[in-house]
Formats: C-alpha cells, structure tokens, sequence
C-alpha cells in the first residue's frame, strides 16, 4: 500500500505535465480525465473483465494511448526484472486481441518499465524488443501467452 501510494504522489508532477501538454496540443483536458477514470476502472476491475482490458489499451488512437498511459502508471516496475515486470504485469489482464493490439499494449509496457528503469537498457526500443522476444519464447513453450511467463 505504501508503495502505491509513494507511487502515485510520485507521478502526479508527470499526470500534471501531461494534461498541460495534452490540453495545449488537442485543446482539451476532458480526454485526459476521461482517459485516468477509465484507466482507474480497468485496473480495478470495476464492471470490467480482464479479458476486456487490452481491447481498450490496444486500439489504434489517441484517447486509446491516453488510457494505456494512465493504465500503466499504476504498476511500479523499478528495480524488477523484465521477466518479474511482464509476469507482474499480465497478472493484472489476459492479453488478448489482435497482433496489432497486443504490439500496441506491449509498447506502452516497454516505454513504462524503461521510465521505472532508465538505467537497465540503453533504449526504450531495446526495451521492447527484449519483451517481444520473451513473448515470443513464452508462446512457443506454453501455446498461449499470458500462462507460464
């Protein structure tokens, strides 16, 4: 609970740059609350199934990344492997979807456990390569991806 709760004083300075950023660029600030209440929702389960969560953080467009990226603030990967991250990370949703959607989920958990991470791989790129491999393995050696990681 501590950790969670250092967690989110911790990223309410970015939640803030971002709504700044986001209001001066699409001239709205009612997507980004929209996007953290529904965000809120699917990590908490609220009416919600986890087979439901990637469809809603896999789609291709803007209020979709604004989701994923307040989705993905509620998990605290520093000092995890990547290994412990995706474990952690699939144990919260079932990755389902399309290739399209689960390479869109994928990339923002790359570019979140790089933010958690900056010091472990040199890019957010090489980040998300890494996963895809492991995703990758992990199908090969159990027919499904969100089992035996």
């Amino acid at each position: 609970s501590t950790r969670l709760e250092a967690h989110s004083e911790m990223g309410s300075t970015e939640i803030l740059e971002k709504e700044t950023a986001g209001s001066l660029s699409n001239g709205t600030n009612g997507n980004v609350e929209a996007a953290k209440r529904l965000a809120k929702r699917l990590y908490q389960l609220d009416r919600f199934k986890r087979s439901d969560v990637a469809k809603h953080l896999g789609k291709n467009n803007e209020f979709s990344k604004l989701v994923a990226e307040e989705y993905l603030k509620f998990f605290d990967f520093t000092g995890m492997t990547l290994d412990q991250s995706l474990r952690y990370f699939f144990k919260a949703f079932s990755l389902g979807g399309e290739t399209q959607e689960r390479e869109r989920v994928l990339i923002h958990f790359s570019n979140r456990y790089f933010y958690c991470n900056p010091d472990t791989f040199a890019s957010q790129d090489g980040v998300h390569c890494l996963t895809c491999a492991m995703m990758l393995l992990n199908t090969d050696l159990h027919g499904h991806v969100s089992g035996g990681l």
